[in-house]
């Protein structure tokens, strides 16, 4: 058993994504950190932003499982931090001392956000906020009290500064860095068609880059606010994204000039910093997160409306297919109804002009069980009860009772070797049903002289197929796109197919309400090949 557990163990630590997660939170800790050791005020002992705790909470929360897994990123955070802070100059003690109360701080971060990540509903915008600010403000304040007592212990001055500037920089890191690390995606940044507004994008970012330059170079304070409103700008149009890429421009432009003069101690001039960062911060990543629940509401808005376009198109083509389909069937079973209660006919013809009106009675219940199907799946409430099914027994059940439909005027249908052992999850009556649309749509189009082959095999990817295959015409391939849509029938030179042009609409539902597949292949003029693909059962 121990064996098996440390196997099991250094399985989930040797994949390459993990790998690849613990270097770059290593590497990504290291850089963001020493980063702003270097860009920090000499006076003072903490930075003035620190965005690498807040980064390393997003690497770990989005990429790893388990508390191994992020014991071992933890590790490698640790080994960058140490070199983070021994770089800085400072004495073994404080070294050891930063970077446990570091490590302890993300490990308290990451423990707030993982609790959320684990939820499977998206997030509200109240929710985002309560995450934003708890891991904003608990873990920087637990760690900046842990830099105070730690400076006070070893006997430095301006211990209390050194809490305070440990907690602002840390806290003012994940107002910038966490939202947005948390809430971006591949699919997010796909949205915005940056391939095609990439001049948008590139005019904006040169606009705020300079500006943000010019004003944090040769400005106090009095045109500040020109840069917010190019940071919202850039939000509006981009989204996550550009608040993203504009606090990294102004943060990078705030810390690259030179301090602001006014007439207070270093310690507020810092401050002042970074209560500004902290404005654009707040007001660029909440207008994002407010934008993007906006899209998801207009995206929501005109799903529903397509839906009701295609459900007032669908009423529009079911009244039209159902009173064509209707009336053939309906003026069969009046007018030999009415002859039989005449007694206009002979005695002797009775029987076979009841079959008349038996048959057009059934032709009139598979369009009455087609279209409640098709209503059902409209408005979301078919039923559909999945358990194991043996392919061979349905097949043969299937196409035994196919022989005695007189409807098909008894052409063969051939069943080919199938494993006794397949078997898939599905629905069994649905299941029938889709076989026996799929064969009676071969027999309508197919060639009438040659006979409905049958197969079934499993499937390398976890898939049990079902074919079936008819010598005939085929399908041209201008229809292809149109095939599995309600109420379309492929035309037929010389020959009147019956049917109202469900079946195979049909047959792709219930497939794919299954979890299954279908699709078709066709050579013109010699054969064309359906299949139904469902998953294999255990």
């Amino acid at each position: 058993m121990p064996q098996s557990l440390h196997q099991s163990a250094f399985r989930q630590l040797a994949t390459p994504k993990f790998l690849a997660t613990t270097l770059v939170a290593g590497i990504g800790f290291f850089v963001l950190g020493y980063g702003a050791i270097l860009l920090m005020p000499k006076a003072n002992s903490a930075a003035i932003i620190w965005p690498a705790t807040a980064f390393a909470t997003c690497v770990i929360v989005r990429n790893t499982k388990g508390w191994l897994q992020r014991a071992t990123v933890l590790a490698a955070i640790l080994v960058a931090d140490l070199f983070n802070n021994g770089l800085n100059g400072d004495t073994a003690a404080i070294t050891i001392a930063f970077t446990l109360i570091n490590i302890a701080e993300l490990a308290l971060a990451v423990a707030i956000a993982g609790r959320t990540a684990k939820s499977l509903r998206p997030p509200s915008i109240r929710q985002d906020i309560l995450l934003a600010l708890s891991a904003a403000l608990l873990p920087p304040l637990f760690g900046g009290s842990g830099a105070m007592v730690a400076t006070w212990a070893v006997g430095q001055p301006h211990a209390a500064v050194a809490g305070l500037h440990w907690f602002i920089a840390d806290a003012l890191g994940f107002l910038m860095i966490f939202p947005i690390g948390m809430r971006i995606t591949w699919r997010q940044i796909a949205k915005l068609e940056l391939s095609t507004r990439w001049p948008l994008a590139l005019g904006v970012l040169l606009v705020l880059s300079s500006l943000s330059f010019v004003v944090f170079r040769y400005d106090d304070y009095s045109l500040k606010f020109l840069v917010m409103a190019v940071a919202l700008v850039m939000t509006r149009w981009f989204r996550l994204l550009g608040a993203g890429i504009g606090l990294i421009v102004i943060a990078t432009a705030a810390l690259s000039a030179p301090m602001p003069q006014i007439p207070s101690d270093a310690v507020t001039e810092v401050q002042f910093l970074q209560l500004f960062l902290a404005a654009c911060s707040m007001l660029s990543v909440r207008a994002a997160m407010l934008l993007n629940e906006r899209d998801l509401h207009v995206a929501l808005i005109e799903r529903h409306r397509r839906r009701a376009v295609r459900a007032s198109r669908f009423k529009s083509q079911l009244l039209a297919h159902v009173s064509h389909e209707v009336r053939n069937p309906l003026s069969a079973i009046i007018g030999f109804s009415g002859m039989l209660e005449q007694g206009t006919l002979h005695p002797s013809r009775a029987p076979e002009f009841a079959a008349i009106i038996a048959h057009n009675g059934e032709l009139l219940q598979r369009l009455h069980d087609d279209l409640l199907d098709m209503s059902r799946a409209e408005s979301g409430v078919l039923s559909i009860q999945r358990e194991k099914v043996h392919v061979g027994r349905t097949l043969e059940v299937c196409v035994n009772a196919i022989r005695l439909d007189e409807s098909l005027g008894g052409k063969p249908v051939q069943v080919e070797s199938v494993d006794a052992s397949l078997a898939v999850q599905a629905d069994p009556v649905r299941l029938a049903q889709i076989l026996n649309n799929l064969i009676a749509n071969a027999y309508k189009y197919g060639d009438n002289a040659s006979p409905i082959r049958v197969r079934a095999q499993a499937l390398d990817d976890g898939y049990g197929r079902i074919e079936v295959i008819n010598a005939g015409p085929g399908i041209p391939a201008e229809e292809r796109d149109a095939i599995f849509q309600p109420f379309r029938r492929a035309a037929q030179v010389g020959r009147n197919v019956p049917g109202a042009g469900l079946g195979l609409s049909i047959a792709k539902m219930l497939a794919e309400a299954q979890g299954g597949r279908i699709d078709f292949s066709s050579e013109p003029g010699r054969q064309t090949r359906f299949w139904i693909d469902l998953p294999l059962a255990a």
